[in-house]
């Protein structure tokens, strides 16, 4: 019944929710002095075997996650590793049974031993901070001791659903943390089909193999819904990645933990101690850098809710498969799981047949957002994205799937939902380094979203104006349209930012959503550089997905030879209209659809032009 009580608070708060809530805990806690000298103490007596073995030490033993590399993060996010990245739940189990068994060594009373642990308990929370994980954990712990010191059996279920309501009720703003999410489902992960999970293995292996298999088996399969609203992937080598360093785990958190409580009153032992725990840190370093290396590190997944609520199913069906009572119960469950595997086994396919068919070096590559924009155009390792689609979650995907961690130039040509509406799913997990909009005037909601999401990034953006001329990669682009004010455009899809790209061997003009009297202006306005494209290869990303509303003239004097259309399938606009295909044919442009063809990257090869299409992918 606790349980369902917690869930059921837990589900009311997410739904209820504001948007942009978070953690009052977490944003309101203080910076404590004396706990803020020690912190600067350890960091500055730390030592270890190299810089990222030195960082993670600091990372697991007080959550420092400054010291870590970027190269080593990225190795850990690859592999679901990213709870060693910094203080987690596991942490504090470590450190508070540590303290227990030394109080029980001691030969200490009952009452001291609990009271002890509950002042450690309360130290280590203040040293580390408020991550969601360790609030968590300390909470649960807390209504442990206080079952035990009554001396009642508790059944861990209970102190976690406990923990959980308390929690919430106290902080509602972590029914939206991701932090706390996968600390509470990991946990119940573990209670619920660790011990079954080992019973079956055991017979088949060795029991310390099989103990640590369920173990991380049981959290895996728990967080992987949370995992998904994250990342429409599954880390393929997570489970194996973690049984080898789970081992290391409690002595770094063990020696980490000691350098601290040695660093005041004897700093060359805290040296000696932290040094010794970079070692253990070391091996995860290692086993990090070697697994993220391998291939496929990733398996695609179905993104969106869809891909949720399949994983939703799965781990639904298997835990009633483990867990019920009757043959009917298990039947029924290992049925869930089976058609939670078997349905999402074509769409898995076909992205890894689109990865395949377009993996190599391309120059431009339009993304599959649907009923939206997404282009990047790449030059000697700078890459550029020209619009986010509508959907977070398919741009995400778009640019994982092609291993894009930095993107150095955004431009937003305007603020249509189908152009910045994907925003978030553009920014998380990669950085921006730059990004232009258009000068026009627009109040619609979208432009706080995109501004908060690139404040979050540390960027400004720039507002792009006629004239503008700059080098990228190996070429430049010139941005054709509108003016700094933009006060020539009748509305937003007339302000669309228009660039002119010039690498070698390619040309691209990206136009936005621009009408056809947009299009006559430009001709009036860049008619100089319109002709020149005459005499390149030029790839045109039509506009406004192919709608009727284009100038014939235009695209007969720019004679493009390629021509991409991003569009959404069974779109309800009639896009692309029969007016271009008709125009564009008549001027023996080549023509791609994302509708028709999925992704569709273009890679140059010497002087001729290399289309790769992928297809589309379905459930």
């Amino acid at each position: 019944m606790n349980l369902v009580i917690a869930s059921a608070l837990w589900l009311f708060l997410w739904i209820s929710a504001p948007e942009n809530d978070a953690s009052a805990i977490k944003s309101s806690y203080p910076d404590l002095a004396p706990i803020e000298t020690l912190r600067a103490k350890f960091l500055a007596n730390l030592a270890g075997v190299s810089s990222d073995a030195k960082g993670l030490v600091a990372g697991l033993t007080i959550g420092e996650r400054g010291l870590i590399s970027e190269e080593l993060t990225a190795q850990m996010k690859e592999l679901s590793l990213t709870h060693l990245v910094a203080v987690s739940g596991a942490n504090f189990a470590i450190v508070t049974a540590s303290i227990f068994f030394l109080m029980s060594a001691l030969g200490l009373g009952r009452n001291l031993r609990f009271a002890i642990a509950v002042l450690a308990m309360f130290a280590y929370v203040l040293l580390v901070g408020p991550e969601s994980s360790v609030l968590r954990a300390a909470t649960m712990t807390l209504f442990v001791i206080v079952g035990l010191w009554l001396g009642r059996r508790v059944n861990p279920i209970h102190p976690l659903s406990w923990a959980v309501i308390f929690l919430l009720v106290a902080d509602p703003g972590l029914a939206v943390d991701f932090g706390f999410g996968l600390s509470v489902f990991a946990t119940l992960g573990l209670l619920l089909l660790a011990t079954e999970l080992f019973e079956k293995l055991a017979p088949k292996m060795n029991r310390w193999l099989a103990l640590g298999l369920a173990a991380t088996m049981s959290a895996q399969l728990f967080t992987m819904p949370i995992l998904l609203m994250l990342e429409s992937s599954i880390p393929v080598y997570s489970i194996i990645a973690n049984l080898l360093v789970e081992f290391a785990v409690a002595p770094v958190t063990i020696l980490g933990i000691a350098a601290v409580v040695a660093v005041i009153p004897f700093p060359p032992v805290a040296q000696l101690l932290s040094f010794l725990a970079s070692l253990g840190a070391w091996w995860i370093t290692e086993v990090a850098a070697r697994l993220s290396a391998l291939p496929l590190t990733r398996l695609p997944f179905v993104p969106g809710p869809h891909g949720v609520a399949l994983m939703v199913l799965l781990v639904a069906g298997i835990t009633t498969w483990l867990l019920g009572k009757t043959n009917r119960l298990r039947i029924i469950g290992s049925t869930a799981a089976f058609i939670s595997i078997l349905l999402p086994v074509g769409w898995v396919g076909s992205a890894l047949f689109q990865r395949t068919a377009l993996a190599g070096n391309w120059t431009v590559f339009n993304c599959d957002v649907g009923q939206g924009d997404a282009l990047l155009i790449k030059s000697r390792g700078k890459v550029a994205l020209i619009d986010v689609g509508r959907e977070p979650e398919r741009i995400d995907s778009c640019l994982d799937s092609l291993g894009i961690s930095k993107i150095d130039l955004l431009v937003l040509t305007h603020f249509d939902a189908d152009h910045v509406g994907g925003i978030f799913g553009a920014v998380s997990n990669r950085k921006i380094e730059r990004a232009l909009i258009s000068g026009f005037s627009d109040d619609r909601p979208l432009v706080g979203s995109v501004e908060t999401a690139l404040a979050a990034q540390g960027v400004t953006p720039e507002v792009a104006f006629r004239g503008m001329v700059e080098i990228f990669g190996d070429g430049k682009f010139t941005v054709l349209s509108p003016t700094f004010e933009a006060s020539e455009a009748e509305d937003s899809n007339d302000a669309s930012i228009i660039t002119y790209w010039e690498l070698p061997g390619l040309s691209i003009l990206a136009l936005g959503d621009l009408g056809e009297p947009g299009q006559i202006r430009l001709m009036r306005n860049s008619y100089g550089y319109l002709e020149q494209m005459r005499a390149e290869t030029l790839l045109v990303k039509v506009a406004h997905h192919g709608s009727a509303d284009q100038s014939r003239e235009f695209y007969e004097l720019v004679q493009a030879e390629l021509a991409v259309l991003s569009v959404g399938e069974g779109n309800d606009y009639g896009h692309p209209s029969e007016r271009i295909l008709r125009i564009l044919n008549s001027s023996a442009t080549a023509i791609y659809r994302t509708d028709t063809q999925g992704p569709i990257a273009f890679e140059l090869e010497a002087t001729e032009v290399k289309v790769r299409a992928a297809g589309k992918l379905s459930l």
